[in-house]
């Protein structure tokens, strides 16, 4: 059964007594289809010998991986075995799998717990322990990985092509002694190095998994220096930029490397959204002592977000070839290791608000 890809919960049915079957992306090479850019037209071969069904890769661009294993030869395969062709990923399932004793230890065994969630990769999965829970989800997550990985190749194709247009432009510029043009080339290869370089880092802030170094922070300090680092980009699209700062709000706990993040994402998100010249974001902070909480809010006058639902899913971007689909989902993430939450409001036509809540008792963050 494919689990992602173009034909999600489509199942093929093996026969023992067939011949062997091809995995490819082309009709007139392949038994079984996988309209995936990233599978070879030829990509695997299934066949079955010794009462064991067995795959390998038929050379293909982007490789056969089996349990996220890439295989470099004939590989057996288990019941429940997840095989990766490109972007697209098959559950197999073998109605010859040895049967499970009976008995307390069996049958607490057999206990599973079924999810379901539209925004994740995998529909249900079965889990024994919570052990196996966790290597599930961080399973996923590479899936995840390596199919944004593979969507966004396009776009990194593109500004590697830009990069060398650049270099090649600022060589020429150094022969002709045309410091002038080489000063607009090294603009270009500075942009297009940032856009790699925020490529990369979200890759790896969504992949790790480890808890916030919680510290009492100044979070106004915090809010104050991320502000003047987004100027720039305020100013290059003459967007106003406020900050509104509860003065009694004193220390938070909280990582202030990983809270920096979130801030800068919200507020990058804001001048995106709002229209150049008559733009405008906002951010204030608020102490509720009476909540425990600490309030954040940043604040568009943009066009505002036509599904809230979507914006915090892996690899959703609104921003074409340019985003990761990544900025969202890591500010959750880090939100969320602080034991915290963060809402969105949008207003179709008038902006919209994305509202983070942190405890402000370390007990409280920390627990």
């Amino acid at each position: 059964m494919i689990l992602t890809g173009p034909l999600r919960k489509e199942a093929f049915d093996l026969d023992s007594k067939a011949w062997p079957k091809i995995l490819g992306r082309t009709e007139e090479k392949a038994d079984f289809l996988l309209p995936d850019p990233s599978v070879s037209r030829r990509h695997a071969e299934l066949s079955f010998r010794d009462g064991q069904w067995m795959i390998r890769d038929l050379n293909s661009s982007n490789g056969t991986f089996v349990n996220e294993q890439r295989i470099s030869g004939p590989t057996l395969l288990r019941t429940q075995d997840q095989i990766r062709c490109g972007g697209t990923v098959l559950l197999y399932e073998s109605s010859d799998a040895p049967v499970r004793p009976a008995g307390p230890e069996a049958a607490a065994d057999r206990m599973i717990e079924l999810v379901f969630d539209p925004g994740e990769t995998m529909v249900a999965v079965a889990f024994s322990s919570l052990q196996s829970k966790q290597a599930a989800a961080q399973q996923r997550r590479m899936i995840e990985a390596g199919q944004a990985a593979l969507n966004m190749s396009h776009g990194i194709k593109n500004i590697l092509q830009a990069l060398r247009t650049g270099i090649d432009v600022m060589d020429q510029s150094f022969r002709r002694a045309d410091f002038e043009q080489a000063r607009k080339s090294w603009g270009i290869l500075r942009r297009n190095f940032s856009h790699i370089e925020k490529f990369v880092l979200d890759m790896l802030k969504f992949s790790k998994e480890d808890r916030p170094s919680l510290q009492p922070c100044q979070f106004n300090r915090l809010v104050e220096s991320a502000v003047e680092m987004v100027r720039p980009q305020a100013a290059e699209r003459s967007v106003g930029l406020t900050a509104q700062l509860d003065e009694d709000l004193g220390q938070v706990p909280a990582d202030p490397d990983r809270m920096r993040d979130v801030v800068l994402n919200l507020l990058l998100n804001g001048i995106e959204a709002a229209p150049p010249q008559t733009g405008q974001v906002t951010i204030c902070t608020e102490r509720r002592p009476e909540e425990n909480l600490l309030l954040v809010r940043v604040q568009d006058n943009g066009p505002g977000i036509e599904d809230t639902e979507t914006i915090f899913r892996p690899f959703h971007s609104t921003k074409g070839k340019m985003g990761t689909g990544l900025g969202l989902p890591i500010a959750k993430k880090i939100v969320t290791g602080h034991n915290g939450t963060i809402e969105v409001q949008s207003i179709s036509g008038e902006g919209t608000i994305f509202t983070v809540k942190l405890p402000l008792a370390a007990a409280e963050a920390g627990s």
